[in-house]
């Protein structure tokens, strides 16, 4: 099968094995992938992986086989994937912390991905929609998972809290807590004027810089906290010394349960079309990396094979008719 690939020699369409379906395992027919950050810096050689490399993990797709052991899953579903592979057997998962697995392989970066053809994922990752719902809403769920995490019974929604960041996941995040009520919260870009000094009483990092961690832990109250909700490819220092005498709580999260991530998919009034940019066909993969990477307000999407309903939106994408 085809499958988009980082090599030694750059990232490129190549011909791959099938994937092998196991007992507790599910094929599905690839239709759709939505690019990300991460992506973004395996295409580059900017996060190491081992090569070759399937990239992609924002996928959705449709169900084409069942391993004899799957019960919930069958022939025809549409279905989207919780990326992170865990082994189901450590203290961790068994308790609960299944996304903390110590044996955890993330789709994409430690194992294959999903722009190919094929891809086979255990049933326990996977997660139907309605075959109506729309493929570049469904393919949401990861990252809808990952901004929905900042929710948590220690910050509430009459409290002051900011948003540091430009990029559609500041957006996203924003959204979903303005569904849960957070009203008196503000986006505030990177590169925008220096905070005063304690003026809110939760920060969000959706950026991950050192100089983003600092200037938030500044703007905090005292005992205010800071929800890192991002995931750096370098590492963040800060001055706890500097930093102490304010006692701030530094939260790291990962990820909402998907069920409730599903739910704000498709049963919530948020305005997820606005998120959501060109699909790009399978010969425009160089162009879709290059447009994906300065686009940072709206997702962008590449589909593994070419199909005959979509068409040629402009000369620098390719946009499915509805």
């Amino acid at each position: 099968m085809r499958a988009l690939v980082r090599t030694v020699s750059g990232t490129l369409w190549a011909e791959v094995p099938e994937p092998q379906l196991q007992p507790d395992g599910v094929l599905i027919h690839v239709a759709l992938v939505g690019l990300c950050r991460t992506d973004l810096a395996v295409a580059a050689g900017d996060l190491p992986v081992t090569l070759p490399r399937i990239l992609g993990h924002e996928f959705v797709g449709r169900v084409i086989d069942v391993g004899p052991e799957v019960q919930t899953i069958a022939v025809g579903d549409k279905v989207v994937a919780d990326p992170v592979i865990r082994c189901g057997r450590c203290e961790r998962c068994l308790g609960g912390w299944h996304h903390a697995c110590k044996e955890a392989k993330f789709l994409g970066v430690d194992i294959d991905g999903a722009i190919a053809q094929w891809i086979a994922v255990p049933e326990c990752n996977l997660w139907r929609f309605p075959i109506d719902t729309d493929d570049r809403v469904a393919a949401l769920l990861e990252p809808v998972a990952a901004c929905a995490a900042v929710v948590s019974p220690s910050i509430h929604p009459d409290q002051r809290g900011v948003i540091y960041g430009s990029s559609r996941l500041s957006r996203l995040t924003h959204m979903i807590l303005r569904s849960y009520g957070f009203r008196n919260l503000q986006c505030v870009a990177a590169d925008s004027g220096v905070f005063a000094c304690d003026q809110f009483e939760f920060a969000i990092d959706t950026e991950g810089t050192t100089e983003s961690f600092e200037r938030l832990c500044e703007s905090l109250r005292p005992r205010g906290e800071l929800i890192l909700k991002s995931r750096p490819l370098q590492p963040i220092s800060f001055d706890v010394r500097h930093r102490l005498p304010k006692e701030p709580t530094i939260r790291f999260v990962n990820y909402s349960d998907f069920s409730e991530a599903r739910r704000l998919l498709l049963e919530t009034e948020i305005d997820f079309q606005s998120l959501l940019g060109p699909v790009w066909m399978p010969d425009d993969f160089a162009r879709a990396l290059e447009s994906a990477a300065v686009d940072q307000y709206r997702k962008h999407y590449i589909q593994p094979t070419a199909v005959d309903d979509c068409q040629q939106g402009s000369a620098t994408e390719m946009q499915c008719v509805p």
